[in-house]
């Protein structure tokens, strides 16, 4: 886990600067896939310079199954991904939350056929409860070509 913090941490020194505009601060363009303003208190997609960094998604099934759940966010971050023309090869660091750590061998399993080869950064971690009597969350940052 520290490795994955410490990476992120690089990735902030080393692009965030690149975002930023000759004596200004860095620049930031909030992003609605779906359109319109944003309504939350909190963007979907937020980019800087060749960074996306992706707000959480949440996964849920009505039967408890966290394949269902993990595959559900999955595929809504593929959703917002084509907006912006990215797609899960630009991911460099997921984070995933789960209501239950007993689900993780499950989630890895289906979150391993989305990034079948050269994986981001990623951590896991269990949590009290999410948002929607959700089973999942995921969150991501990517690096525009």
């Amino acid at each position: 886990m520290r490795k994955a913090s410490a990476l992120v941490a690089l990735l902030a020194i080393l692009l965030v600067p690149t975002a930023c505009a000759s004596g200004g601060g860095p620049q930031k363009e909030v992003i609605n896939p779906a359109g319109g303003e944003v309504t939350t208190p909190f963007a979907p997609i937020v980019r800087t310079g060749n960074l996306y960094f992706l707000s959480g998604v949440i996964g849920r099934s009505a039967t408890g199954d966290i394949g269902e759940a993990t595959r559900q966010a999955l595929e809504s971050i593929q959703q917002r991904l084509q907006a912006v023309d990215l797609t899960l090869d630009d991911m460099v660091k997921c984070t995933v939350f789960l209501i239950d750590m007993d689900d993780y061998q499950e989630m890895n399993r289906v979150y391993a056929e989305y990034f079948p080869s050269n994986p981001p950064a990623r951590s896991a971690v269990a949590v009290r409860a999410l948002p929607a009597a959700a089973q999942v969350e995921i969150e991501c940052i990517g690096a525009g070509r």
